[in-house]
């Protein structure tokens, strides 16, 4: 069972504002720069939020695009995390500065 749906991952282009934006969710996003080089990899629970803070950091590179995939409602921070882990190790991104999911801590549900 596959936390993310097969295939490849939504785009967004702030500059231009092409593509769709991501939405508060949880997911994955990863930024490539202008000639189409993965920069980053990461795992946040609310997808908006963390591309208007890679934006406004400048991690986003100049004329770059931010790449996202939602994950499905039965996925956990912990899952989320171990697939970032994975994903990080199969491309390493040059602006991953660790091997991933070094994030808080997931609280755990009542």
């Amino acid at each position: 069972m596959s936390i993310y749906k097969p295939g490849r991952p939504n785009k967004y282009d702030p500059s231009t504002g092409r593509g769709a934006k991501p939405p508060s969710c949880p997911g994955e996003d990863r930024l490539r720069d202008n000639t189409g080089i993965l920069c980053y990899i990461g795992e946040t629970c609310n997808l908006n939020r963390r591309t208007k803070e890679h934006i406004r950091n400048g991690k986003l590179p100049h004329g770059g695009t931010v790449e996202y995939k939602i994950a499905d409602g039965r996925s956990t921070s912990a899952t989320r995390r171990e697939h970032e882990r994975m994903k990080i190790a199969q491309h390493s991104p040059i602006l991953n500065r660790s091997s991933g999911g070094e994030g808080r801590i997931a609280r755990k549900r009542r």
